[in-house]
């Protein structure tokens, strides 16, 4: 930019003489509010501002070439050019509708307003109309294909999370996306001052079923189980494997003795299911208190679950 603003004056120096002065001022300004306008934009990252810091941007830049131009009218045959090329330039990474319109108008107006001033003749009127409408027909081709692009990389990094997140036998969350999910959740209803509850399940004495029946009909198992628990919650509920035969459950809206109740089906549902291999759940319910950290409720969780494996296994127990 310095460059540009040296040439630019050095131009104006030698064509227009005395008249540089003010053009002088101008591009002094100009760069000034630039730097200020992209520092904005910077400054607010993705947010309504941005938009409003965008089009400021663009229309300082754009007030500038009709300034200057009207003090060397000569160069009105070039400003069509200039405005052309800053659609082209710009409009590709205007997010949103609000922002390629505002674009638009910040680069139109100022020149609508120079050619009025300047009492140009109607050719000129549609000459800028045409060198105009076919920038900005290439700026929102280009931002079409930018968007679409961008949505595309989205999705597959949506799509790529959700694997990542996902346990590939039962098809719940796995323990990244139960630490991606349920600590968000403790904040929204720690924020709304709404109950929480989380449960710990464990398969009880699964190794012997592994070593009895093998590791195929084990993951069977484990399939049929997730299926269950996830027929007794509710979709919005979240349910986690962490580990070989264990399973959390995170139940928003619920204190701990109405989860001990969903807990309870779940261990009954559980221990209905028609298998060779005889299978029960423990569990173990605790709600989330206020202000503590949500590792600092699952240990007490896992401590019920414990609680219910020494008092017999196949028993919900409450913290």
């Amino acid at each position: 930019m310095p460059l540009l603003f040296a040439v630019g004056w050095l131009r104006d120096l030698v064509v227009l003489g005395a008249s540089a002065r003010w053009t002088l001022l101008l591009r002094l300004a100009l760069v000034l509010a630039l730097l200020i306008a992209a520092w904005l934009i910077r400054a607010s990252g993705f947010s309504r501002r941005t938009v409003v810091f965008g089009i400021l941007y663009t229309l300082v830049f754009s007030v500038a070439i009709a300034a200057t131009t009207a003090i060397e009218p000569a160069r009105l045959s070039l400003t069509h050019v200039a405005v052309m090329l800053m659609a082209v330039i710009l409009l590709p990474f205007a997010l949103s509708r609000l922002a390629a319109t505002g674009i638009i108008a910040a680069l139109a107006l100022p020149m609508c307003g120079l050619l009025w001033h300047l009492g140009a003749p109607l050719a000129l009127w549609g000459a800028y109309g045409l060198f105009f409408g076919a920038g900005c027909a290439i700026g929102l081709t280009q931002r079409a294909a930018h968007l679409g692009a961008s949505a595309d990389i989205f999705m597959h990094r949506q799509r790529l999370l959700e694997r990542l997140h996902r346990d590939s036998l039962t098809g719940t969350a796995n323990r990244d996306g139960w630490e991606a999910r349920a600590e968000l959740m403790r904040r929204t209803h720690q924020r709304a001052g709404t109950p929480l509850s989380v449960v710990y399940f464990d398969l009880d004495h699964f190794k012997s079923i592994n070593d009895r029946y093998g590791h195929a009909r084990g993951d069977a198992l484990l399939q049929e189980v997730s299926t269950v628990m996830r027929a007794q919650l509710r979709k919005y509920d979240l349910l986690a494997r962490i580990g070989g035969e264990e399973f959390v459950a995170l139940l928003p809206d619920l204190d701990a003795a109405a989860a001990t109740g969903v807990a309870e089906r779940i261990r009954r549902a559980v221990a209905a299911i028609d298998t060779p291999a005889s299978v029960t759940i423990s569990a173990g319910v605790t709600q989330v208190r206020d202000g503590e950290p949500l590792e600092t409720t699952t240990d007490r969780a896992d401590a019920a679950l414990l609680a219910a494996k020494r008092l017999g296994r196949d028993r919900v127990e409450q913290a």
